[in-house]
């Protein structure tokens, strides 16, 4: 795990839940174990730990290490700090199979909610900073996104589009490629891949990479395959529920993310950005059906 992992360590949740995808089975089921019993965690030895999460006293320790700690100590103590408070009246916590519709939908609200304030925990201001003066200087700029992670590379190419960037979507395996080989140093390649192990994006920006392009993630993993392929590295919360993915709150993080990039790159050059939203509000609006 060579990149830095993009939480505060004070926020073991959030470092818990972005590692999870790049950790071995017995990590992975540790980690499980942590995020789902903290108010008893907080009060167990590590070798009591283990001995409940049914994993060996070093892969606790290898665990902790991988998240930025120490040792167990150091994660335990902060994890007493980070402790969540349940929303009431069943509005957050695991769907249940007898949960009524308007249980359902609070638990759905409030899991997007929550992922939409940890990733505003999770975002950093220099990082955010950079990645939009990229998107603003770049002669070019390329997306690259398939699945769910097209439509949002596509709503990126919009809002760029409208500040008047010239900007290209792509989702088909070869077109990618095609496009990433023929960037140059002084354009950008964006690649969205919720787990950051989508082959031909990553391939794609790797390859943009080699051709001198600057290169960007977004992810919900900051530890993946795309991640290492990236100068930059935007990642963000999801959350899981029964019968919806993390995907889907992630989907949400993602928008938020490419809305403040929008806004930034748009109030950085108001002068230049203003006319041209103007101008392309005005011109939709005149083919909405009155």
């Amino acid at each position: 795990m060579t990149k830095e992992i993009p939480v505060p360590l004070e926020n073991v949740r959030l470092r818990l839940e972005a590692v999870h995808a790049s950790l071995t089975p017995a990590e992975k089921r540790l980690n499980g174990y942590l995020l789902h019993n903290i108010d008893s965690v907080i009060h167990l030895t590590i070798t009591e730990l283990a001995r409940e999460a049914e994993v060996s006293v070093a892969t606790v320790t290898r665990l902790c290490q991988n998240c930025g700690y120490r040792g167990y100590t150091q994660l335990r103590i902060l994890l007493a700090k980070d402790r969540v408070v349940i929303p009431p009246s069943g509005e957050g916590g695991e769907l249940e199979v007898s949960d009524e519709i308007n249980v359902i939908c609070n638990k759905l609200t409030a899991a997007c909610q929550q992922s939409l304030s940890d990733t505003r925990l999770m975002l950093d201001n220099d990082v955010l900073l950079q990645s939009a003066a990229l998107i603003a200087n770049a002669s070019r700029v390329d997306l690259y996104g398939i699945g769910g992670s097209a439509t949002v590379a596509v709503d990126i190419r919009h809002k760029l589009l409208k500040l008047g960037v010239a900007v290209s979507a792509w989702s088909d395996n070869d077109l990618m490629l095609i496009s990433s080989a023929g960037l140059s140093t002084r354009d950008l390649a964006i690649g969205v891949s919720h787990t950051g192990r989508s082959e031909p994006v990553v391939a794609a920006l790797q390859s943009a990479r080699d051709a001198g392009a600057k290169t960007l993630a977004l992810t919900h993993n900051p530890l993946s395959p795309i991640a290492q392929a990236a100068d930059l590295v935007l990642s963000y919360s999801a959350k899981t529920t029964v019968f919806s993915s993390d995907s889907m709150t992630g989907r949400l993080s993602q928008l938020l993310i490419a809305d403040i990039l929008y806004t930034i790159i748009g109030y950085s050059h108001f002068e230049r950005s203003a006319p041209r939203v103007d101008r392309a509000n005005e011109l939709a609006s005149r083919r909405r059906i009155n």
